[in-house]
């Protein structure tokens, strides 16, 4: 009995100190100010790759035999470092053939042009002007003929002369008439002439000119045919016959070319890649989103070496998601403030975005 009562003496006691710890906590709990959290920092969490913004395919787009290739694939390389050694002689050739193709039809050109220039058409003119002189004179001619046969027939009614004179006379009417007759026959034949003289020299013209502009249109399609072939050779990573590195930093990998190798105008010789131009490509998680927003600070771990870190900004955000082992994730992209020669192209990285 005794026992019972020391046993609830001693819960009663326990149950008192522990309404008395509660109270003391709520009383502590209700001393303790409310503070408001939203303004303050936030950081989401993400998985990247670095990445050359900038790069490109290199098409060698000219016949070419490779001599030699001179770099190592992934090989890091300076600016104007050479890559590849070309033999251009079939090249060269073919643009000194278009070079003596061109002068070829400079040459026809100037001929052609020449005739051109040299055609001329026989002046008939003064012979059509005496010829119309000569019908004038001959009308005149009958003209006064006609009134002195008037006068004759007069003088032959009032006996003056005989019928033989006046038959003369009328002789010498109808040869003045045969002669109207024949200068007009005359005009009309010279200007007939002149008439089938001038078209054939328009028509000869319109020929030769014709002639000149197929030849001048053949000299303009010679020149840009030979501005391209020296075009493909006139390029940023051309110098001389090797193709060189047009970026201060880069990195060469997928040669596709080896020393004897053709090229080919649809194969990839190799892909550059900047290397002063790195980002990073990372997939936020699509609910964290929202709280994202370009010009917000990153920092950068990569997985490489975790004792490094680089300070980035979010530049870019995807305006689409894409689905990725099993979560919807959106795009973004991020510079790299204090970039150095560590970081290469598909490190992988941590990368820890913080937003408010």
């Amino acid at each position: 009995m005794k026992t019972i009562k020391k046993m609830t003496l001693v819960i009663s006691i326990v149950f008192l100190g522990f309404l008395m710890v509660a109270c003391s906590k709520d009383e502590e709990i209700s001393n303790v100010e409310e503070v408001d959290l939203s303004h303050e920092l936030k950081i989401i969490e993400a998985f990247g790759l670095i990445k050359a913004e900038e790069s490109k395919d290199i098409i060698i787009d000219f016949p070419a035999v490779v001599q030699e290739v001179l770099v190592k694939d992934g090989q890091h390389i300076g600016f104007h470092t050479p890559i590849l050694t070309l033999d251009l002689s079939e090249y060269q050739s073919q643009i000194t053939d278009k070079k003596n193709d061109l002068n070829i039809a400079k040459l026809e050109h100037q001929r052609l042009n020449k005739g051109l220039q040299g055609l001329t058409l026989e002046n008939r003119e003064p012979e059509i002007d005496k010829l119309i002189n000569d019908l004038d004179f001959s009308k005149k001619l009958y003209g006064q003929a006609l009134e002195d046969l008037h006068s004759k027939e007069k003088l032959y009614e009032a006996g003056a002369i005989s019928q033989e004179s006046l038959d003369q006379f009328k002789r010498s009417v109808d040869e003045a008439k045969k002669n109207v007759d024949s200068s007009e026959y005359e005009l009309q034949l010279s200007a007939s002439r002149h008439d089938r003289e001038l078209e054939q020299f328009r028509l000869k013209q319109d020929t030769e000119s014709d002639q000149v502009g197929i030849q001048r249109e053949r000299i303009r399609q010679i020149e840009n045919n030979l501005s391209a072939l020296n075009d493909r050779l006139n390029k940023s990573y051309m110098i001389g016959n090797q193709i060189v590195s047009e970026f201060e930093s880069a990195a060469v990998h997928d040669i596709t070319y080896a020393s004897g190798h053709m090229t080919d105008t649809e194969r990839k010789a190799f892909s550059i890649i900047n290397l002063e131009n790195l980002i990073v490509e990372a997939n936020v998680v699509e609910e964290f989103i929202r709280d994202v927003h370009q010009g917000a600070s990153v920092r950068i771990v990569p997985i490489a070496d975790r004792t490094r870190e680089y300070e980035g900004t979010v530049f870019y955000i995807s305006q689409m998601a894409f689905p990725s082992n099993g979560e919807t994730v959106i795009p973004v992209r991020i510079s790299i403030d204090n970039l150095d020669s560590f970081l290469l192209p598909n490190y992988n990285v941590d990368v820890y975005i913080k937003v408010k």
